[in-house]
């Protein structure tokens, strides 16, 4: 499989089993008036597949899993309404 191939084969990160995580996230930050940063990791799903946007990807998944498991979201949403203000 060439590099190429590779990268056409994943393209599209939508459907990828955990993305629901990841634009949960970028749903969160929306709302909380955060649209640059929103859209820059919009950016960073649109080429997931570089290691240095896996890894970025990686640990917002991982947080949001931490989240969902120990029911964090509020604290999350909390703390990023602190931050707006």
């Amino acid at each position: 499989m060439t590099g190429s191939q590779h990268k056409k084969d994943h393209d599209n990160f939508s459907d990828h089993p955990l993305a629901p995580l990841f634009f949960e996230y970028i749903d969160v930050l929306r709302k909380n008036y955060f649209h640059k940063e929103a859209d820059d990791l919009i950016a960073v799903a649109e080429k997931y597949y570089l290691p240095e946007n896996n890894k970025i990807i990686t640990k917002i998944i991982i947080e949001m899993q931490r989240a969902a498991v120990s029911d964090e979201k509020n604290k999350f949403e909390q703390l990023l309404q602190k931050l707006r203000n």
